[in-house]
């Protein structure tokens, strides 16, 4: 389900003009429109639906950062992995590389959703990110204290992403992540551009007509802001990370399709 009006929190004073800009609170049709746009990027597929209230057992993405329940959710992960045929043991490494992979993958779907579909960005603090970290992807997400900027042209997009979620949500975690398990930062940053791309192409493949808007997304975020670099297109224009995840040290699991090993 999505937000209804009255959980989209109040939209703040304009900034300034053009893309970025946060929506002028007494433009009521735009506020509206917003909320229009987190129920139109449902219909995309269910990584790019939100919750309207998250529930007691849920945690917010501070408290993943922060505390305990990171370590809970890699060692679930890891619990799963190796529950799966041939497999007797996981490398730590691997089902933290995994887990984190999934969730920077359920964070960014249902924004990308929202900016691809309506022209604005929602924009929330960690601590008004939550989830229910049980079972497998797509987690339940729900998000507190919302504002929305306007994100209507693919670079805007990608500038907002990175400008209010990457820098400050996601690096966060992956840091963790690198401090917890040793995992470098070449490998986690590469999680996060494969997210970003595997959040575009569902959308795409969900609604043919962004395509464009999609390809003009991926090329901004591969060439400018804090995930330049970590990603390219091979010669027939599908996109490559210049990492791996690790998934193809479990036995039999071959390679992602996105992976610079493939």
């Amino acid at each position: 389900m999505t937000q209804p009006d009255n959980q989209l929190g109040d939209a703040q004073p304009e900034r300034g003009p053009g893309d970025g800009a946060a929506v002028p609170q007494h433009h009521a049709a735009t506020v509206r429109s917003a909320a229009q746009a987190l129920a139109d990027a449902v219909t995309l597929g269910p990584f790019f639906a939100v919750c309207e209230e998250p529930g007691p057992d849920w945690v917010s993405w501070a408290e993943l950062v922060d505390g305990d329940p990171l370590k809970r959710r890699i060692s679930d992960v890891r619990a799963a992995l190796a529950a799966g045929p041939e497999v007797s043991d996981v490398d730590p490494r691997v089902a933290a590389s995994i887990a984190h992979l999934g969730l920077v993958a359920r964070l960014v779907s249902p924004l990308l959703g929202v900016a691809l579909s309506g022209g604005v960005l929602p924009v929330a603090p960690p601590a008004g990110v939550r989830l229910l970290l049980a079972g497998g992807n797509p987690l339940p997400v729900a998000l507190l204290e919302v504002r929305m900027v306007r994100a209507g042209e693919p670079d805007a997009v990608a500038a907002a992403l990175d400008r209010e979620w990457l820098r400050p949500t996601v690096h966060p975690l992956s840091a963790r992540v690198a401090a917890l398990t040793g995992l470098s930062r070449q490998v986690l940053d590469g999680n996060a551009v494969s997210a970003v791309a595997g959040a575009l192409r569902m959308a795409a493949t969900a609604r043919p007509s962004l395509a464009g808007a999609v390809g003009s997304v991926l090329d901004a975020v591969l060439t400018r802001g804090s995930l330049a670099g970590t990603g390219t297109r091979r010669d027939g224009g599908a996109f490559v990370r210049r990492s791996c995840c690790l998934f193809y040290r479990l036995p039999g699991a071959g390679t992602c399709g996105d992976c610079v090993l493939g």
